[in-house]
């Protein structure tokens, strides 16, 4: 699929790019996501360039993920990077410390979805390594049911899945195929 854009109120989704590299590189510094993303750790330019340049790009030919940089509307900046995996319905995000608690990804997600649900899907799945309390209050504010604990659907440092939380957000006017409370309680 060809990438495209996508809008809402403050922000644009849009393509990764070389002029990203450094500014990525630089927010993927953050120690907490050693423990709360399945990156390489510690995070170097060439894994910036290789995710821009090769992954990003074939994910988006093959249709398998589709991959968007966060910036404000007018601006080049990259705030962070939320993604769609395709083939398990997955989505998921992380945010540059200088741009938490801005309610930006919150919007990115939320944009994300509805478009997800535009095309037909009927649910949208979360997940995040255990632990992961920002994220998870984010699909938590968007309406995400927590369905509990399995392994993580992305391959981990060290070829492992660990932990995590997984939700589920129903399209609008769909039955879900799990009860609306899930007798779970989230974990934040």
């Amino acid at each position: 699929m060809q990438i495209f854009t996508l809008t809402s109120e403050r922000l644009t989704l849009d393509a990764l790019t070389a002029a990203d590299i450094e500014l990525m590189t630089a927010h993927c510094q953050d120690p907490i996501f050693e423990h709360t993303l399945t990156i390489p750790w510690p995070y170097a330019k060439s894994d910036a360039e290789f995710f821009i340049n090769n992954l990003v790009p074939q994910w988006w030919d093959d249709d398998d993920e589709y991959t968007w940089a966060i910036r404000k509307t007018g601006t080049t900046e990259l705030l962070g990077v939320i993604g769609f995996r395709v083939y398990n319905d997955t989505i998921g995000y992380w945010m540059g410390a200088p741009f938490r608690g801005k309610g930006f990804m919150k919007e990115a997600a939320a944009e994300v979805t509805r478009w997800v649900f535009s095309t037909g899907r009927p649910e949208v799945r979360w997940e995040a390594l255990v632990g992961n309390e920002a994220s998870a209050a984010i699909a938590k504010s968007l309406g995400f049911v927590y369905t509990g604990v399995e392994p993580s659907s992305s391959e981990y440092r060290g070829g492992t899945h660990p932990p995590a939380w997984w939700a589920t957000l129903t399209a609008p006017g769909e039955n879900p195929s799990y009860e609306a409370e899930s007798g779970e309680p989230w974990p934040i």
